[in-house]
């Protein structure tokens, strides 16, 4: 099927967007991407952004995460404005995707460890605004879409997988599809592919409007704030470390403050029926409860970010919607190795603090509710043969692509999908450096010498945390509390 660009202005139109972007994401959809730059865009996209360069070698000393944490935070612990990715520059490509072509399309990079642990220096994250200086312009119905490399994770399918999961959960969070991305640089490269990616959609006002039934409201992004901290009665307090989205009704920013002082200052014996003022119970526990089922550190309930939290306009009510789940399913670098994260607790998930997590699973009234929502997302939907299966599907149409990025691409997926290899088998160091860009000066970061990342067989470790999260809810045995670096 082809599609051609569309542009917004009236209802019919909104409606053919929608049905074009139906169309494109699918947790089996494969499109094939191509990117041309200039060499001079390539150079502007390469210009700054992202975590300030450390001292060492790129294999320890101090490690990335303190990379990130100076790059989101500032060199003397303050907050940045925009984190990392406020810093990326745009440039202008050429972009060529299913049925049509789009010239002066913006880009730029994105991503902390996703850019710095990047497999060669073309293989980077993207962020594409087919929108941007060009106003109402859509691709297949798409404003902005977003190109992730798949760093961290082997199997180069994780990320996919658990938006998929939240979204059976119905719970509010983004598509995806797969690619595989070719890039053109005259003079430097022709037509080389990258290997696959992970397309995912942006978290704004299509995505709310499908799943929240509308496009306003407050919508936040925190960064590195473990639960949602009360910061007083001013909401310039609240800007920098919630990063709202767009203008901020008045209202809602009052609506806000309303809902952190209640986390902060409410009776125990008034929590739980004073938190229904200000979300729905019942979707927070299942949200809660998924991320810790995938072990999901790197995210609200663990480092404190990678989520976003809409408050809607009508409900006044805050609503969670994961992000950045790459390192799902139990492989957040710094957290320890995947084997550690299989057996993390899932009724005592948070790392702390985070005041809303704990005070919710310890109520007695949503306390039993939050276990109610692990044992039925254990029942209905992490449930390993149906993941296996989806393994199965994705791993037959995204096999030719990995194959064919690198080397040590096809051993990991050979590693961690197919079993074709043991775990310890060839090169596993980290990061991953394909060597066939040796021609390019570059190495990426490494985390510190002590983290290890081992490659357990996906399909195993769904296996066993099912196995693990029943006997916790059995009370055979009791998780491990989860340990997110970045903080110690």
């Amino acid at each position: 099927m082809l599609w051609t660009p569309g542009r917004v202005g009236n209802a019919r139109q909104s409606e053919a967007a929608a049905a074009q972007q139906a169309s494109f994401f699918g947790l089996t959809n494969l499109w094939t991407i191509h990117i041309t730059l200039t060499p001079k865009a390539w150079s502007t996209l390469n210009s700054r952004g992202g975590p300030p360069k450390r001292n060492g070698n790129g294999n320890g000393n101090g490690g990335l995460f303190e990379g990130i944490v100076r790059g989101v935070l500032g060199a003397e612990g303050g907050p940045r404005p925009g984190g990392v990715a406020g810093d990326y520059p745009w440039a202008t490509c050429t972009f060529e995707g299913p049925g049509a072509t789009l010239t002066n399309v913006a880009v730029r990079f994105k991503g902390a460890s996703s850019m710095v642990r990047s497999p060669n220096p073309f293989k980077r994250p993207f962020k594409v605004d087919f929108n941007r200086g060009a106003t109402n312009r859509r691709f297949l119905g798409i404003e902005e879409l977003y190109l992730n490399n798949n760093v961290n994770d082997a199997t180069q399918m994780r990320e996919a997988l658990a938006y998929d999961l939240f979204r059976k959960a119905g719970l509010p969070a983004p598509r995806t599809a797969f690619a595989s991305v070719y890039l053109t640089i005259p003079g430097k490269l022709q037509k080389q592919h990258l290997g696959l990616y992970t397309l995912v959609e942006v978290v704004e006002g299509d995505l709310l409007k499908r799943t929240l039934g509308t496009k306003k409201g407050l919508l936040l992004k925190p960064e590195m704030m473990r639960g949602v901290p009360y910061m007083g009665e001013e909401w310039d307090n609240y800007v920098e470390r919630y990063a709202p989205k767009g203008d901020v009704d008045p209202r809602d920013a009052k609506r806000f403050i309303e809902f952190v002082r209640f986390l902060r200052q409410a009776p125990g014996e008034q929590f739980a029926e004073g938190l229904r003022e200000f979300l729905e119970p019942e979707a927070f526990a299942r949200f809660v409860a998924l991320n810790a089922i995938l072990a999901n550190v790197d995210s609200f309930i663990g480092n404190g970010h990678n989520y976003y939290l809409h408050v809607h306009p009508t409900t006044r009510k805050a609503n969670f919607i994961p992000w950045d789940l790459n390192e799902s399913f139990g492989m957040h670098p710094v957290s320890g190795p995947s084997r550690d994260q299989m057996v993390t607790s899932v009724l005592r998930p948070n790392a702390d603090p985070n005041q809303l997590v704990e005070r919710f699973v310890s109520d007695p009234t949503l306390g039993p509710l939050y276990r109610s929502q692990v044992s039925l997302l254990l029942t209905n939907l992490f449930v390993p043969a149906r993941l296996g299966a989806e393994i199965d599907r994705i791993a037959a149409l995204t096999r030719p692509i990995v194959f064919a990025e690198s080397r040590r691409a096809k051993e990991d997926f050979e590693r961690t999908v197919l079993g074709t290899r043991r775990p310890d088998e060839g090169d596993t160091s980290q990061p991953r450096h394909d060597q066939e860009f040796a021609r390019e000066p570059y190495e990426p970061r490494g985390f510190p010498d002590a983290v290890e990342v081992d490659n357990i067989p996906l399909k195993k470790w769904i296996e066993g945390r099912a196995i693990h999260v029943q006997d916790q809810l059995d009370g055979k045995v009791r998780g491990t509390k989860p340990r997110p670096r970045l903080y110690q």
